[in-house]
């Protein structure tokens, strides 16, 4: 009887250690990998035409072309309340803005006027928005991560495409705007209006002065 508690006991034992292996062998096959990713903090980027594209303003590689477009990586950037961390207007050469991270800015990456323009794998915290396009076309947004935000992408008269990205807590993930400003409301609206208002205005004023004279009580000599 002894003889045969001990063979049982063994038994139950050398399973248990058997399952404990199973598991724990699992367990570490399963396990997600975290990748490692060190950002270098920099000041604001600030592009205003296609040669603006250079080392000093984060560009990190690239020609601009199709086939080699311009590389700005591995920056951390934040804490421009009242800023932009990244700024790229006027431009029409391809680039890839890539693996940077932006935090508590009013907008992390702005793109005005902009052609060929991707962002991707990168990462947007707590700015008030994260990426924010006017008058811009073929744009990419893709695996990129927002995070508290009021407005995370912000789309406006721009085609921009955006596809495979994380959002967490925004207030609005993605907001496009398509309907054209009223046309006295653009720049040349506002050119036209004033060309036509000021000289009115003028004749306006010189016939106010005048019937104001007329009916001053004239001096006698």
């Amino acid at each position: 009887m002894t003889w045969t508690r001990s063979i049982a006991v063994t038994l139950i034992f050398v399973t248990l250690v058997a399952l404990m292996s199973t598991t724990s062998g699992n367990s570490s096959s399963s396990a997600p990998s975290i990748l490692s990713v060190e950002w270098t903090e920099r000041l604001a980027i600030v592009i205003d035409d296609d040669t603006d594209f250079t080392a000093e303003n984060g560009v990190v590689s690239g020609s601009g072309t199709k086939s080699d477009p311009y590389i700005i990586e591995g920056w951390k950037i934040g804490g421009f309340v009242n800023g932009t961390a990244i700024a790229i207007r006027n431009t029409d050469s391809h680039f890839r803005i890539r693996n940077v991270y932006t935090y508590s800015c009013s907008i992390g990456v702005q793109m005005n006027y902009v052609h060929n323009g991707w962002i991707e794998d990168s990462q947007f915290i707590d700015d008030a928005v994260g990426a924010a396009f006017f008058k811009s076309g073929d744009c990419k947004v893709v695996r990129s991560t927002f995070e508290g935000s009021d407005v995370a992408i912000l789309i406006s008269f721009s085609e921009v495409s955006q596809s495979d990205n994380t959002f967490l807590n925004n207030n609005v993930d993605v907001q496009r705007t398509t309907k054209e400003m009223p046309w006295e409301l653009t720049w040349v609206g506002t050119v036209v209006c004033a060309a036509i208002l000021i000289p009115l205005t003028a004749i306006f004023a010189v016939l106010v002065y005048f019937r104001v004279r007329r009916s001053l009580p004239r001096r006698k000599p």
